[in-house]
């Protein structure tokens, strides 16, 4: 080659390289048919210009059209084999025509050429997560957050393989910082709301869901997930027209139509739940949340024949199925009993073990040796109930108890086994012991004091249980009792709720006595001792009923389905007596009832 020809390629070179530079230039401002004329220009004035081969490349992807991408790229790199960028990109092309691997070869490579390339180390991220490789996916995300602190993305990014991992606190505080970089965008707020949920931080999960409604309003998901969070912080009636509108946008969203008849069911508005619990069936016939829930609905209304069949869900739905187990033996269906030995299972809480022993009974009388595992703190009652030949109280799991049964049984699945027999048991079918009941009775005549009649009261729940805000009542709500005369009371209340006695301090004389209780054997020689007892729906409901010792029950206007409904009685407990809201949440129609009942009832 001469100086002459030698020194023209050589500005043809610089020149392509300065047309490239103004093509970048136009590139960035989003001006890319100009963009994409210059790189042309550049490839006239040099055809070996790796740079403008390149981000025609580019230009190329951002047109989704990554088979062309991905070929001009393989040209610059065949110019420019050295070129991160180039490599980075090409990567970036090979992920969108799914080919992780490559996508992730081609990341390490512009990697080796440039170690602290934070695009390059979170591109890699997405190859690896897409290809399953968390762990390392993480270390990448990592080091770009590292080396550019300041980028949502790639906090987003590091949520996203977090939340994969299962570390929903972590991913939790990548996604938050996300936000804090600027980050307000459908995907940073919808993943970031759903692990909120999950955590049950459902105030904050709404207010990650209420920005993305207001400006999707065609955006299915957020609209359902807006509901959910709604739904948890009991605010139904807010949730209903989100999950209309969700099912309006997505008609075939029978996860929605069940949450909307759930949010009616808990309004207490059951017509409008069933509707929408057999629409939910229709569409899923085997939707195990809507059968429960409609098993319940029915077995509210006293459908015991239907009720009971669609009860058996609890144990498929998302949130329970895991807290039941096949155990190593036959499941009993009712078949004939005669000779046989039965396990009665325990399940759910121990109010419900309380009501459903009772079937010990019947089962003994049909010729079989009943067993009942049951919680710890119930095993010593539990073992006075007619029927019951051993009480196990094995942690809960343990299934080697069941190896040498004929039969086992849930316990709460024990009234479908019964088609057609009485739901009242003869009562008392629990029994206090004699000697805790005689030291209970000398210290309840000192603290009563001649008082003509003896009162235990629990006004809260387990904090934990879905519905305890409706159902636990303020102590101070019931002060009004305190003006009625001849009456001594007993707080009976343990946990959480015991501290509201210090409100009531000094304008109520109760003898708080839930610290010293500290079985349900306690509990029943406490009861054994009252004339009466007043509670909300708690365990020391389903105690005293089954100890036969009369119960009056405080109920939210949206009860539990074993309560029935519009009913001042239970079938379940021949002694008890309902007292029911008649607004949910509003309780000064109860007391108002209380303080009529116990001014008109003898001792």
């Amino acid at each position: 080659m001469n100086h002459d020809s030698a020194s023209l390629q050589s500005d043809a070179v610089s020149d392509a390289a300065t047309i490239v530079d103004a093509g970048l230039a136009e590139h960035r401002a989003g001006r890319h048919l100009a963009a994409q004329a210059l790189y042309e220009l550049a490839l006239a004035q040099d055809p070996g210009c790796a740079a403008a081969l390149h981000y025609l490349g580019v230009l190329a992807m951002g047109r989704d059209d990554c088979a062309a991408a991905a070929l001009l790229m393989d040209r610059a790199l065949a110019l420019a084999p050295y070129d991160a960028h180039c490599l980075s990109n090409r990567g970036v092309a090979a992920a969108r025509l799914n080919d992780q691997s490559g996508a992730a070869a081609f990341q390490r490579q512009a990697i080796e050429q440039m170690p602290d390339f934070a695009n390059a180390h979170n591109n890699l991220g997405n190859a690896l997560m897409e290809l399953g490789e968390t762990a390392d996916a993480e270390r990448h995300y990592r080091r770009a957050r590292a080396l550019e602190p300041q980028s949502a993305q790639f906090a987003f990014n590091l949520g996203r393989t977090l939340e994969k991992a299962g570390r929903a606190d972590d991913a939790i505080v990548q996604y938050r910082e996300a936000q804090a970089l600027g980050a307000n965008d459908t995907p940073t707020l919808m993943n970031l709301g759903r692990l909120l949920r999950g955590a049950r931080r459902h105030e904050q999960a709404a207010a990650c869901f209420e920005p993305v409604v207001a400006r999707e309003p065609d955006n299915a998901s957020a609209h359902f997930e807006l509901g959910y969070a709604y739904d948890a912080l009991h605010r139904y009636e807010e949730a209903i027209p989100l999950y209309r509108r969700a099912i309006a946008l997505k008609p075939d969203a029978a996860g929605a139509v069940n949450n909307l008849a759930f949010a009616f069911t808990a309004l207490a508005r059951y017509d409008e739940a069933e509707v929408h619990y057999r629409r939910a069936l229709e569409m899923n016939p085997g939707l195990p949340e809507s059968q429960f829930q409609l098993g319940m609905l029915l077995l509210r209304r006293g459908d015991y024949a239907a009720g009971w069949p669609l009860f058996e869900n609890r144990k498929l739905t998302s949130t329970a199925k895991a807290n039941y187990r096949e155990l190593p033996c036959a499941e009993w269906q009712g078949e004939p009993l005669a000779g046989k030995r039965v396990l009665i299972a325990r399940e759910q809480g121990v109010g419900d073990q309380i009501q459903f022993v009772r079937y010990a009974g019947p089962m003994a009388a049909m010729g079989a040796q009943v067993d009942a595992w049951v919680a710890p703190e119930l095993a010593s009652l539990v073992a006075t109930v007619p029927g019951v030949s051993r009480v196990l109280d094995a942690a809960p799991g343990d299934e080697t108890i069941a190896r040498h049964y004929d039969y086992w049984c849930d316990v709460m699945s024990l009234p479908l086994k019964f088609p057609g027999q009485p739901i009242y048991a003869v009562t008392p079918y629990m029994h206090a012991d004699a000697t805790q009941a005689d030291a209970w009775r000398e210290r309840l005549a000192k603290l009563a004091q001649g008082a003509r009649r003896r009162i235990g009261l629990v006004w809260a729940g387990n904090p934990r249980h879905h519905f305890d805000a409706f159902r636990s009542v303020p102590l101070t709500t019931l002060l009004p009792l305190a003006a009625l005369d001849g009456n001594a009371w007993f707080a009976i209340q343990k946990g959480p709720g015991a501290t509201q006695l210090t409100e009531v301090a000094g304008r109520w004389p109760l003898h708080a006595v839930g610290d010293e209780l500290h079985d349900f054997a306690g509990t029943a020689a406490l009861i054994e001792n009252l004339d009466l007892v007043i509670t909300v729906d708690t365990s020391v409901a389903h105690l005293a009923g089954a100890l036969g010792k009369p119960v009056w029950v405080l109920l939210a206007a949206q009860p539990d389905w074993r309560w029935g409904a519009g009913r001042e009685d239970s079938v379940w407990y021949p002694s008890a007596r309902v007292f029911r809201q008649t607004t949910l949440g509003d309780w000064s129609g109860v007391v108002a009832a209380l303080r009529t009942a116990l001014a008109e009832s003898p001792r």
